[in-house]
């Protein structure tokens, strides 16, 4: 059981009945002070949980669909669209699959290794069941059957600006590979919305070279306001999931390797496409209703 007493202190209040119950039953596998061997906490992701559900339901107001397409066990990468200069995006997601799965399935991403480097933050994102992008974390957590969040454009793809809302950057293979090698299904989703959260006008470069991030946002607000100009909007967010294609190997072979023929930028592609079809053409309307 997840829920412990501080969770049901300050969670328990912010969750209805029916999501309470869902965070008891999330079972997480304690290797000893509430942590499983990943670093996740069970206080700080019942807490985690609860701010992302009110977020989800109230404030981003989230539509999401394909819920049968995610794994109700056993490994599986869910890949997508990045956008929105804090990763809310993600976060949305997450709870998204947590609030629509039975039982309840964690996401856990491959995080950029730049967050490891800002003081407490990478302990935070360890503390949620966030890891660092690495290999030898991705084969740890597929052989322990996690489903593993990816974002194939990378973190530079968060500080899109406005002339480049809704495109998408080129994908990496690297998700592709791993999950053939490991013979775990692919969830492509896309989401709309996000752009609309911040309006980045320009990516001060210098500044993010010389602080070692992926991007500088400049924002109307930021950074003349200070941290309060990086609020976001409260943005109407869609988000379909689909099945890779009618050619995803792992339908025919589950949890064998895929074929070689599909250990290549090929299927990459077809990921990026299944991507795209759905948001893109979604994007008008949900610019209308953010």
């Amino acid at each position: 059981m997840l829920g412990r007493k501080r969770t049901k202190k300050y969670a328990r209040p912010f969750l209805p009945p029916r999501e309470w119950a869902r965070v008891e039953s999330y079972v997480l596998d304690d290797a000893g002070f509430g942590m499983d061997r990943f670093g996740t906490n069970a206080d700080v992701l019942g807490l985690g949980y609860a701010l992302g559900y009110w977020l989800h339901k109230h404030y981003f107001r989230v539509v999401s669909s394909g819920h049968d397409h995610v794994p109700k066990k056993g490994g599986g990468v869910v890949v997508g669209n990045h956008s929105g200069v804090l990763p809310f995006d993600a976060m949305m997601v997450a709870t998204d699959v947590f609030r629509h799965t039975d039982p309840p399935r964690l996401m856990r991403y491959m995080v950029d290794y730049f967050v490891y480097r800002v003081p407490f933050l990478g302990v935070f994102f360890r503390s949620m069941g966030q890891m660092p992008g690495t290999r030898a974390n991705f084969d740890g957590l597929i052989e322990e059957g996690h489903l593993i969040g990816i974002f194939p454009e990378g973190a530079e793809a968060l500080g899109k600006t406005l002339d480049k809302a809704y495109e998408l950057y080129p994908f990496n293979p690297g998700h592709v590979e791993l999950a053939a090698r490991h013979g775990v299904p692919v969830i492509p989703f896309g989401l709309v919305g996000a752009e609309e959260q911040i309006n980045m006008i320009a990516n001060f470069e210098p500044l993010a070279r010389m602080l070692r991030l992926p991007y500088f946002p400049i924002t109307p607000t930021f950074p003349w306001l200070g941290p309060a100009g990086l609020g976001e909007k409260p943005c109407f967010l869609r988000m379909p999931r689909r099945p890779c294609s009618k050619e995803n190997p792992c339908a025919a072979h589950p949890g064998r390797p895929w074929p070689s023929s599909f250990r290549s930028a090929r299927l990459a592609d077809m990921v990026k496409n299944s991507v795209a079809s759905r948001p893109m053409a979604a994007a008008p309307d949900a610019i209308t209703r953010a």
